[in-house]
C-alpha cells in the first residue's frame, strides 16, 4: 500500500524538480519516466505524468496533476526515506 504526500502547485517543469533533487547529498537521480526506464541525465518530455526518482535512502514516485504534485512511496518505507521525501516536498515548495 502506498502513501502520498501532496504538494500544491501547477508548474512542475523538470528544471524545478532537478534543482530540488540537487539539494541531496548525493543528489537525487531520475530513474523512470511514465513507466519506462530512463538514463539519470535524461530530461523528461514536458508532458510527463509520472517520474520516479532515486534519493539517497530510496525511491519516490512523483505524479503530476493539474494543481498538485503527489510524492508516492510504499507504506513500509524507512524513517530515513520519510524524512527525505518530506525534504523533497519542502524543496519543491520553496521559491525557484
Amino acid at each position: 500500500m502506498g502513501m502520498e504526500l501532496e504538494v500544491a502547485g501547477a508548474n512542475w517543469d523538470w528544471q524545478r524538480i532537478r534543482k530540488a533533487l540537487d539539494g541531496f547529498n548525493p543528489p537525487g537521480i531520475l530513474r523512470m519516466i511514465d513507466g519506462q526506464l530512463s538514463f539519470p541525465e535524461e530530461v523528461p518530455e514536458s508532458e510527463w505524468k509520472e517520474i520516479r526518482v532515486g534519493l539517497p535512502a530510496g525511491m519516490v514516485t512523483l505524479r503530476r496533476g493539474s494543481q498538485s504534485l503527489k510524492l508516492v512511496t510504499w507504506g513500509n518505507i524507512s524513517p530515513e526515506l520519510v524524512a527525505q521525501r518530506d525534504q523533497l516536498a519542502a524543496l519543491l515548495q520553496s521559491p525557484s
